[in-house]
């Protein structure tokens, strides 16, 4: 089902409308102090993303905690080889016990999916939740201008006020709306209003305004396969994985199951580009820039968590493994010196 589909129904209306009315005041704090659509957009995107970080960094946590568990998680795979059922029940009860549930790593991957419907809202409708023009006043201004759909898509009606000169004069002297309230939606060239095409012919008949546009999806694509590569790359389990699949090739009974954080996140490795480019070329060109700038930073937090937290989890295991080893080492060493004196006494006793 259609994003568009779904909010004519007032589904998302319902369930989202509060948060995007939140967003819609924030998004207008912002509007009023840059003046411009695309800086709002931005620092929107930076303080909506930036209250995940608490939760990001609590995953990275109980990711690197599941790691230094993993002797234990080893210890009931072999106790119940057999009881997939029991080995998950166990498991589940160690990362609870440890502090290192996966929970927070099943949510965080769906953040960008849940701040997705209110800034859908703010895209889609600004002259409500942004620039505080009702329901009704934007109603009256469609019918005044002989248009349609204009409450549930603000973008069509702004672009008309902003090219039309007889249809702007039209609305602000009726009184249902101020000069200030039509919101300039350009950014850098580029209208945010406006909905990215790959249909050529659209893209002729407007090439001033359309083929800009398409630098969105292209960056839209490539910053979201840049942080799913990083991420993935810089996982703390990463390197534990490739091994465990090299030990899976030369013995199949080692091959383990992902666990449920796992699962989703492979899921959403392939869907989320996928999903990404294709709303960027449905919904206006502001959409995307909400996507370039979540992916940045979403980049930007990934670089920093690995060197902040994991890299030095990593060195500090390295490190304990390399001790004990030299302490393996050395017990194996005086075992063997004193197995040699002792033979030695024994042939002087003879």
């Amino acid at each position: 089902m259609q994003l568009s589909v779904l909010f004519r129904l007032g589904i998302g209306e319902f369930i989202f409308g509060p948060i995007a009315t939140l967003f819609g005041w924030l998004t207008s704090l912002l509007y009023e102090f840059f003046g411009n659509f695309g800086l709002a957009i931005i620092f929107l995107t930076i303080i909506v993303r930036g209250l995940t970080v608490p939760l990001n960094i609590r995953s990275a946590k109980a990711m690197m905690k599941q790691q230094a568990l993993s002797d234990k998680q080893a210890e009931i795979k072999r106790k119940y080889p057999d009881d997939k059922q029991k080995q998950t029940e166990e498991l589940q009860k160690l990362f609870q016990e440890n502090g290192a549930s996966s929970f927070s790593g099943c949510i965080v991957p769906f953040l960008p999916i849940f701040f997705l419907f209110p800034t859908y809202y703010i895209v889609r409708m600004p002259l409500r939740y942004v620039m505080g023009v009702s329901n009704s006043n934007i109603s009256k201004i469609g019918e005044l201008l002989a248009m349609k759909g204009v409450t549930s898509d603000n973008i069509s009606l702004i672009n008309r006020l902003h090219t039309d000169g007889k249809a702007m004069s039209t609305a602000i002297n009726s009184g249902l709306i101020k000069l200030q309230q039509i919101p300039d939606m350009k950014f850098l060239g580029l209208d945010l209003g406006r909905t990215p095409s790959w249909n050529p012919s659209k893209i002729s008949s407007e090439a001033s305004v359309y083929l800009p546009l398409l630098i969105i999806p292209i960056i839209v694509l490539i910053t979201t396969v840049a942080q799913t590569v990083l991420t993935s790359k810089l996982k703390p389990e990463a390197k534990k994985k490739k091994e465990a699949k090299e030990r899976a090739k030369n013995n199949p009974a080692n091959n383990q199951p992902d666990d449920p954080a796992q699962r989703t996140t492979k899921i959403l490795n392939i869907v989320m580009p996928v999903f990404m480019l294709l709303t960027t070329f449905a919904l206006p060109a502001a959409f995307g820039f909400y996507w370039i700038i979540g992916n940045i930073m979403g980049i930007i937090q990934t670089i920093l968590t690995h060197y902040m937290f994991n890299k030095p989890f990593e060195e500090k295991k390295r490190e304990l493994e390399e001790q004990k080893r030299l302490a393996f080492k050395k017990k194996a060493a005086v075992a063997t010196a004193n197995a040699g004196s002792g033979k030695g006494s024994g042939k002087k006793k003879k």
